[in-house]
């Protein structure tokens, strides 16, 4: 048993859909369960409509979602070469359309938009994206069947922010899923929401379609859970912003704890727990290169070279450093402050406790900064 997370990062274009399918086509036998996430930028989209509604403009807030429901509508028709999957596809996609008019139109008359309601309205991100993969990979001649994740995983009431409840919902595993599993090749599921005990939608935070798989595959006593993405594995700084990036092959449960709580954008402090209580081994890989470097989060020890990680906020920055020693980041932190303008403010903070050190700078020089502090480091120690 695997789970396979993709999400938005691969899921953003024709290709990102592309390589799903082949990954999944590699993989032998049945009960592989894929979890996918809303595609792009969808949630941030249907959360900017929902809140132009709450100032009633309610057609300005139509607009954007038009948009949204557009995208999709662009992919469908890139995606399915079969007439009768994308008329099924843009028909469900029309009919969202109308529902979420509908909603965001009692929020620009009332101008109120409670949690609950913008759970229902982000949903419906996630709900685009499971139909969407499962037609794709159907076309692919896969034989997959989609699950709604609200039939399965039970939370507690607090949209937004949502705790599964993984007692109540292994019941449903045990009910919905395991009896899909053992009859097709694969089982898709969206992540990110849920349904509470009352019967609402729920979404459990950021980025919580990691906790779904990880979630999922503790329950399921999956023998790993592969976190699909655009990078392989966890590197010492974001690749996308530095230049010669090496890869972290391996984290403790502890170490990827520490990490997601500074920041680091492939993992998400939620979705730890679940995979540590079970024993559960967690994969961070590439969807461009499957066979590329990956790294390993379980319970194993062992060191981790220092990552350097970037936070904005409004104004400023936080450039932290984990797993780093003091006296090996301050030279390099001060090579970095001296390169700055005499007019820009920083601000250092360490830790010798947990190995943590922290430049803070404006936010529109941090990537710049954050690139040079990498190299400093690589320059003075390049086993760091």
């Amino acid at each position: 048993m695997i789970v396979m997370k993709f999400g938005g990062a691969v899921l953003r274009e024709p290709d990102g859909f592309r390589r799903m399918v082949r990954i999944v086509q590699a993989q032998p036998g049945r009960g592989t369960l894929i979890v996918v996430s809303a595609f792009a930028t969808a949630t941030r989209d249907l959360e900017f409509a929902s809140r132009l509604a709450q100032k009633g403009l309610g057609a300005e807030a139509r607009e954007r979602l038009d948009q949204v429901v557009a995208d999709h509508q662009t992919l469908v028709r890139a995606l399915l070469p079969s007439a009768s999957a994308r008329e099924g596809m843009e028909a469900l996609l029309a009919v969202a359309r109308d529902e979420l008019h509908a909603v965001l139109d009692g929020v620009s008359t009332t101008r109120q938009l409670t949690p609950k309601t913008l759970d229902r309205i982000l949903a419906y991100g996630e709900f685009f994206a499971l139909h969407i993969a499962r037609h794709v990979l159907q076309e692919a001649g896969l034989d997959v069947v989609g699950v709604d994740a609200q039939s399965v995983i039970v939370t507690t009431s607090d949209h937004g922010m949502a705790s599964p409840l993984p007692e109540k919902t292994l019941i449903r595993v045990q009910h919905e899923l395991l009896p899909a599993l053992s009859k097709h090749q694969a089982v898709l599921v969206q992540g990110f929401v849920g349904r509470s005990e009352e019967g609402a939608t729920t979404t459990m935070g950021k980025e919580s379609s990691n906790l779904t798989a990880t979630l999922l595959g503790s329950l399921l006593n999956a023998h790993e859970v592969v976190i699909f993405t655009d990078v392989e594995g966890v590197r010492s700084a974001d690749p996308h912003l530095t230049e010669n990036t090496l890869l972290r092959p391996h984290l403790t449960y502890e170490q990827a704890r520490v990490a997601a709580h500074h920041g680091l954008k492939l993992l998400y402090p939620t979705m730890i727990d679940p995979a540590a209580n079970a024993g559960l081994r967690i994969r961070i890989a590439s969807a461009e290169n499957p066979t590329g470097g990956t790294t390993v989060i379980d319970g194993a020890d062992g060191a981790c070279m220092p990552i350097v990680i970037i936070n904005h906020d409004d104004a400023d920055a936080e450039i932290t450093t984990v797993f780093i020693a003091c006296s090996d980041w301050l030279p390099a932190v001060s090579a970095v402050v001296q390169s700055l303008h005499r007019n820009t403010p920083c601000d250092i903070h360490t830790s010798h406790a947990d190995q943590t050190a922290v430049l803070r700078v404006p936010a529109h020089v941090a990537s710049e900064v954050a690139r040079v502090l990498h190299q400093e480091l690589s320059l003075r120690n390049p086993t760091l």
